[in-house]
């Protein structure tokens, strides 16, 4: 094989693997609250829905830092690589934010139009309310696995995707199973599992970010000119 194909692959197999362990978050929480029952299954099922359309509009965070991190390092600014890809971070957080506080707020009125049991929204509001805490760690993930990518490591996402997916299994576990809080301690889990691994990624991306000189900021054009 040619050396510039193993390096390709060696980039791209574990990017791939990264896309394909993402929603076992989901699947934990979709196992664990289907011992429940079904109308907190339901919940978690019209919720989920809802969490995912708000996080997908929000996937510019993740290319538009790997075209702006990557541009930059292949002009030889890797410093202006960093600082790009950290505007971008901090750009999630911001927008995670928003969103986080609107989803929250509007938890009720928008579960409702799905026509579900008044049990199921009940229990999908309370799964809704609690998860879009972690709303601005998914938006965090997501700008920082950009980053990475950018810079030719696609690695360090997978290991991370797979440790919040082992986190999230075992908090899961304690809190619906083992301390009876239902679908809540559900998602209780995946938001505190999704900030633990928005806190590794950030930590990596900084600590690149200190080798350069390269600090906090806030000046996200960059990113999105490139979304």
């Amino acid at each position: 094989m040619h050396p510039l194909d193993r390096r390709i692959l060696a980039l791209a197999i574990p990017a791939l693997a990264t896309l394909v362990a993402e929603p076992l978050l989901v699947v934990a929480d979709t196992v664990i609250v289907g011992m429940l029952g079904v109308a907190q299954l339901a919940g978690l099922t019209i919720a989920s829905s809802v969490l995912g359309v708000v996080v997908g509009l929000c996937i510019f965070l993740a290319y538009g830092t790997t075209a702006t991190v990557s541009r930059r390092l292949g002009a030889g600014d890797r410093a202006g690589a960093i600082q790009g890809g950290i505007d971008g971070m901090v750009l999630g957080v911001v927008v995670g934010a928003v969103l986080g506080i609107t989803m929250a707020a509007l938890a009720a009125p928008v579960l409702s139009l799905y026509g579900a049991t008044p049990a199921a929204t009940a229990h999908g509001v309370t799964y809704l309310k609690i998860v879009a805490a972690g709303v601005p760690a998914q938006l965090v993930i997501l700008a920082s696995t950009g980053v990475l990518r950018g810079l030719q490591d696609t690695r360090t996402p997978l290991y991370v995707v797979l440790g919040i997916a082992t986190l999230n299994v075992a908090l899961n576990i304690l809190f619906v199973l083992g301390l009876g809080m239902g679908i809540g301690g559900a998602a209780l889990g995946t938001a505190v599992s999704q900030w633990t691994g928005a806190a590794i990624l950030s930590a990596v991306v900084l600590r690149g970010g200190r080798c350069e000189g390269v600090g906090l900021r806030f000046a996200p054009a960059g990113v999105l000119a490139q979304a």
